[in-house]
């Protein structure tokens, strides 16, 4: 789980120091960074996975996401501290930029946790493993010693890349089976928001085994529920969607001019008559809470989901069913799986614990986040007003 996050000079966050728990959700006004928060977080997974250069240019370059100054251009920093049971780890990067062109100042890790050398016997012991990199390139590996290993070790890396990105590659070696462990803890991340024109029209085949971002390969992921093995998942996103659209008997996946296409199957409560309803006849609302609530019952969900303002678009009523989407997503992981929400919904911000809650602010040009106050959270659990009563009257400040 990501137990904390250390941000400096991503976008609008000048300085960020947070702590996360199982749930997290983010409030703020418009325009105040609460976005941007999370994005530092999908950045440093899509660095991981696809390579700085793809994470930076996917963000218009290193213009737009250092945070801006008239004079000396700023260092953009990252720290990510996780902790499971008796898995610990932590990642931290530093970029310099100057001109457009970007170069990495440092990057160091630690991981603690099996070793992955003893194979059946790796739940027996503990171990502690790090690494440092330097701007040279250097780096400077701290591993425990056994046959494989002398326990010291050194590697090179070029000034934009980052050894992350190794960690995660088929390349065999102590450092990549030292640190795969810490490498999927950041990788494990869907960052979802889902709209009804990416998922409407129909979809190519995908063999992705997550779901996208934007949704575009929901069809492929729904379809990998007719397996025996994901009946489960099947049937709840069924139930779950049956509250949305109650005539719906199942959510079918066809092939059409080599797309897949989903259709729902329904039965008409007057008649009993049972057709099937395209993607063009549901309405915006219906499409996004089938996006969200594919997220959350995925055969193969990622161990974290964040999703931007899930209000969107749904009717406040059916907010409670996409909570309980999520917290089963959160149950069926072992307590390894956590949620991220930004919202403005008074109703969605009190189904959440009030520690849960972050809040965000602008002040003097940069984002700021922490939780929010004493006194307002005095206010709730004094149950003099909700956490939803307190945005609408004053704001949630931290």
């Amino acid at each position: 789980m990501l137990i904390r996050a250390e941000i400096s000079n991503y976008k609008s966050v000048a300085q960020a120091n947070l702590q996360f728990s199982t749930e997290n959700v983010i409030v703020g006004p418009n325009g105040v960074g609460k976005s941007n928060l999370l994005d530092a977080l999908h950045f440093v997974r899509d660095a991981a996975r696809d390579g700085l250069d793809h994470s930076i240019t996917k963000r218009h370059g290193i213009n737009s996401i250092r945070r801006w100054s008239k004079t000396r251009p700023y260092n953009l920093g990252i720290k990510l501290v996780f902790s499971h049971g008796l898995l610990y780890g932590e990642y931290r990067l530093s970029i310099a930029s100057a001109a457009g062109e970007y170069s990495v100042l440092e990057e160091e890790g630690h991981w603690k946790g099996p070793d992955p050398f003893r194979g059946a016997q790796r739940n027996a012991d503990s171990v502690s493993a790090s690494f440092k990199r330097h701007q040279d390139g250097i780096v400077e590996f701290n591993l425990p010693q056994n046959p494989f290993t002398s326990g010291s070790e050194r590697s090179t890396v070029t000034d934009t890349d980052l050894l992350l990105t190794q960690f995660g590659q088929s390349a065999f070696g102590p450092g990549p089976l030292y640190f795969r462990a810490l490498y999927q803890q950041i990788t494990s991340f869907g960052a979802y928001s889902i709209y009804p024109n990416k998922i409407r029209e129909p979809q190519t085949i995908s063999n992705l085994e997550v779901l996208a971002d934007d949704g575009t390969n929901l069809a492929s992921i729904i379809r990998q529920m007719r397996s025996t093995s994901y009946r489960s998942n099947r049937e709840t996103l069924t139930s779950a969607i049956k509250q949305v659209l109650p005539i719906v008997n199942e959510i079918r996946i066809e092939s059409a001019g080599g797309f897949y296409v989903p259709v729902f199957r329904v039965k008409e409560v007057d008649t009993g008559y049972s057709h099937d309803l395209n993607m063009s006849q549901l309405s915006d609302g219906t499409l996004r809470m089938l996006g969200m609530l594919t997220a959350f019952y995925q055969p193969r969900a990622p161990v974290r989901i964040t999703m931007e303002e899930p209000e969107q678009m749904i009717h406040p009523g059916l907010l409670p069913v996409l909570l309980d989407s999520a917290r089963d997503y959160l149950e069926s992981g072992a307590g390894a799986r956590q949620t991220f929400f930004t919202t403005h919904s008074p109703g969605l911000l009190d189904m959440f614990e009030p520690d849960s809650i972050i809040g965000a602010t602008f002040e003097d040009g940069v984002s700021k986040f922490a939780p929010i106050s004493r006194r307002q959270l005095g206010i709730i659990k004094d149950r003099l007003f909700s956490a939803g009563e307190l945005l609408v009257a004053e704001g949630i400040f931290n």
